[in-house]
């Protein structure tokens, strides 16, 4: 136990905690891109991801993916620049991240005077816990990452600043930089301003004249960040008040213990929920006992309870913008602040029973190995990931979605079949808002596995399936609709229903499409069937700039040049 704690004691503890931190999830290392689900938006196929200036200031003045994340693009950027398509490159700085944001957490408990030993304990506990897995291993959520880096070392620079009496440049620049990684550090200014108050409780003015350039830099990139992001998100339905506590209680329980460890949440159900909503409750009453019993002055759990609802307000709030309302990830920063609570409260039962807390620890800390031994290999690929999150009683409709993206990104119909009937088995029992959307995008999936089967007349259904599509409601109409049509009238123009195949084009024509290729090959199509050439030409020429070199495309355009009548 003493190289324990002389290593902890150490200027080099917090770069020990980083890389011990770190270890349970270099297998993470050989994963590739999670292209179906935001890996691809983010960075493999994101066309603005490239060194250029027009890019730069795109990025700089625009959304991304609807959340406004301007350090962030400019972190894939350099990245872009250093890996290419090397997807452990970007693992690697995922890694890196983490082990940083281990590191500053290590140095808050010890600010907080938690002693050296139980300072790593707990610093390994927050980092190997299991829900970590989402956060490291995907290579989008490097903005979570990398905000929540920037926001640890600007609360560590903040409590110096305390220590102090005076405030420096440091913890007001960090936290501007944090907002503008990902948005949801917003309420970091307010959790300054609890541990400003309570270390100066008896002098106010000291705690305004530390505290105000921080909370000013927070509302600065607050104002700026919602400004950008929250005038674009769609807003959807709000949950409940019930749904909010229970995901409250959930996230606290899910700190010390996560039972229900899905990578796409299911929709809020008590059954699922409870599990972790009870040891949530229990431990925040063993930890206020032992604030008692510590004789810890009351005003410190308040202050910690307070930065707990604090930190949890926008993400209890994102399902009212996403799609999400729960989700492993989100509990990052959360559980940090659960964390700290534990080791301020325990301070003293961990001196008088020692031999007891590092039993517990070494036992929590073998069922976090084991399960993200377990638990990581979900985020190697999006097939993977799916089809776990769809597994469940009650899944997400994002889960079933994502087997349809994987199932036509892959060519594997039987897949997209087995996510079109779980989106018809479980269309009763998800509501009657969106029971018609269960069951026509069921129906869907179902008849474009046939087209990509190539059964016999299974185009032709689909051409009927479609024609009554404005009566219609989709998950992600603008892409499965367009790759409905387009495939449907390849099948029918093989079978050689040529009418019918033009109208599913023109079809496919009048639908929004992001999908530039895609898009402009079908109205080319379409104006090749009826002779119009120029058109044509013209259409193909703008789905070789989406996708150059494409052997079909310029087969097509040396076909019109000799003047041949069919392709």
């Amino acid at each position: 136990m003493e190289w324990v704690k002389r290593m902890c004691r150490s200027r080099s503890a917090p770069l020990i905690a980083g890389v011990a931190a770190v270890l349970p999830f270099l297998p993470a290392l050989r994963f590739g891109f999670l292209l179906e689900w935001d890996d691809g938006g983010f960075v493999a196929l994101n066309p603005g991801i490239g060194w250029t200036a027009e890019n730069l200031w795109r990025n700089l003045t625009s959304n991304l993916q609807s959340v406004y994340t301007p350090l962030t693009t400019l972190l894939l950027m350099v990245e872009h620049v250093l890996w290419g398509e090397w997807a452990a490159g970007y693992h690697l700085v995922n890694l890196l991240l983490y082990g940083g944001c281990a590191g500053f957490f290590f140095a808050i408990l010890r600010r907080f005077r938690v002693r050296e030993v139980p300072a790593l304990l707990l610093t390994l506990l927050w980092a190997w816990n299991p829900a970590k897995c989402e956060t490291v291993a995907w290579i989008a959520e490097c903005k979570g990452v990398a905000s929540a880096l920037f926001a640890f070392a600007a609360f560590y620079c903040f409590m110096g600043a305390c220590e102090r009496g005076r405030s420096g440049p440091a913890a007001p620049l960090l936290t501007f930089l944090a907002l503008l990684f990902k948005p949801w550090v917003l309420p970091l200014c307010g959790v300054m301003v609890l541990y400003a108050w309570c270390r100066n409780v008896r002098d106010p003015r000291r705690a305004v004249r530390v505290v105000w350039p921080s909370f000013a830099a927070g509302v600065l990139g607050a104002v700026v960040v919602s400004s950008m992001t929250f005038g674009e998100l769609a807003r959807s339905a709000t949950p409940a008040v019930g749904e909010y506590i229970g995901n409250l209680w959930r996230y606290f329980g899910a700190a010390l213990y996560p039972v229900v460890l899905n990578p796409i949440h299911p929709a809020f159900c008590w059954s699922t929920v409870l599990p972790e909503l009870i040891p949530g409750v229990i431990l925040a009453g063993c930890l206020w006992g032992f604030c008692r019993n510590s004789r810890i002055p009351t005003r410190i759990p308040v202050c910690f309870a307070l930065a707990w609802l604090g930190m949890a307000l926008p993400v209890l709030s994102s399902g009212s913008f996403t799609n999400a309302d729960y989700a492993d990830r989100y509990n990052f920063l959360l559980s940090a602040v659960v964390w700290c609570g534990i080791g301020v409260a325990g301070r003293r039962i961990f001196r008088r029973r020692r031999r007891g807390c590092l039993t517990a620890a070494a036992v929590l800390a073998a069922f976090y190995l084991l399960s993200c031994g377990f638990y990581l290999e979900t985020f190697s690929d999006t097939r993977i990931l799916f089809a776990r999150a769809a597994a469940v009683e009650n899944p997400p409709p994002k889960a079933m979605e994502g087997l349809g993206v994987v199932a036509v990104n892959r060519e594997d119909p039987a897949l997209l079949e087995t996510a079109g009937m779980l989106f018809l088995e479980h269309a009763a029992g998800a509501g009657e808002r969106r029971e018609e959307l269960f069951l026509n995008t069921g129906a869907l999936f179902v008849r474009l596995a046939a087209v990509m089967e190539r059964r016999p007349g299974s185009g032709r259904e689909m051409a009927a399936f479609l024609s009554e599509r404005e009566e219609k409601r989709f998950y992600s109409a603008d892409h499965f609709l367009p790759e409905a049509c387009s495939r449907a009238a390849g099948l029918l123009l093989m079978e050689g229903d040529r009418e019918t195949a033009l109208k599913l084009l023109d079809e496919q024509c009048s639908i929004p499409d992001t999908n530039r290729y895609r898009h402009h090959f079908a109205a080319g199509l379409a104006a090749f069937l009826r002779g119009e050439r120029r058109t044509a030409r013209a259409e193909w020429l703008e789905a070789l700039k989406a996708r150059p070199g494409d052997e079909r495309l310029l087969k097509n355009l040396e076909t019109l040049e000799g003047g041949n009548g069919s392709l």
